[in-house]
């Protein structure tokens, strides 16, 4: 049952990417792998640019990496973990919390494409949530309504952009 529900999703999102939003390219990806996100955000704010996009690393990825845009600068923040992790025998306490682009600028009308090289947790059939805030030059809009484990998040007035990850 699982199993239809997630094909349901991947099908929606097909038929609903171009309802949607922020969304990532790939909704699925290979647990325990390094993956490239393409998180397009598709329009400004009721007919302002976008001058600033954050995305919200969910706990269990690591060693994230966000690409560069020409024009944009692009900050990462760290949060500290409860408990160090061991990655490549180095014992590790901070991660990449989350990942800002701004300065640069799209207007309303068009889209920007974002990336992020990240390694995903090895926990096949989990869903990874990826809220985002998207500022423009008097407001911002906050794409990080998340689905319960069996609702459609698609459903949803705001989705969080959204991974799951497969075997």
């Amino acid at each position: 049952m699982k199993h239809f529900f997630k094909l349901g999703i991947a099908a929606l999102s097909i038929a609903s990417s171009a309802q949607a939003h922020v969304v990532f390219n790939e909704t699925e990806a290979a647990a325990g792998a390094f993956h490239t996100a393409q998180l397009r955000v598709m329009h400004g704010c009721d007919g302002e640019p976008t001058n600033r996009v954050t995305v919200i690393i969910p706990e269990g990825v690591t060693r994230v990496t966000p690409r560069a845009i020409s024009g944009w600068t692009v900050e990462v923040s760290m949060v500290t973990l409860d408990k160090p992790i061991l990655l490549h025998g180095f014992e590790v306490t901070d991660v990449v919390g989350s990942v800002t682009w701004s300065g640069g600028t799209f207007p309303d009308y068009a889209y920007e494409q974002f990336e992020i090289r990240m390694m995903l947790p090895d926990t096949p059939g989990e869903r990874l949530d990826f809220p985002v805030h998207q500022g423009c030059e008097t407001g911002e809009l906050n794409w990080d309504d998340i689905a319960g484990h069996d609702e459609d998040p698609w459903a949803l007035k705001e989705p969080a952009p959204f991974i799951f990850l497969e075997p």
